[in-house]
């Protein structure tokens, strides 16, 4: 688990904690179906199965908020760019020197900017 850690978080030293792990193992250890499913779906290019048809995409009628770490190791920033320019109503955060959790690396910022997000975005 550390070593899964260690490749979710930009600042290994600062946010790979002992605690962290734990809690990790903990929410893995209390979900075997995620994990089985994760495992199960390495063969066939796991972790990220396509959960939408990319042409549904542009159907999206929400406003769309994208927060990504530019340093991400397990999902490129990429694809956030993708969803930006296939979701019509949608914006993107790109935080550098952040990787996976970026709820959990830039705390401050994602919980501002999605509290900013939910108060000031109407909805259609």
């Amino acid at each position: 688990m550390r070593r899964l850690v260690e490749i979710m978080c930009f600042d290994k030293a600062r946010f790979a904690t002992p605690e962290l792990c734990r809690a990790r193992s903990d929410a893995a250890l209390a979900r075997p179906e995620h994990l089985r499913n994760y495992v199960e779906g390495l063969p066939k290019g796991a972790p990220l199965p396509i959960w939408v048809k990319p042409e549904l995409l542009p159907t999206i009628q929400v406003p769309t908020l994208l927060i990504h770490g530019r340093d991400d190791r397990v999902v490129p920033f990429e694809s956030s760019l993708y969803l930006l320019a296939s979701i019509p109503d949608s914006r993107l955060v790109l935080l550098n020197r952040c990787g996976h959790w970026a709820m959990i690396e830039h705390a401050d910022e994602f919980n501002r900017l999605v509290t900013d997000f939910l108060r000031n975005t109407p909805t259609r």
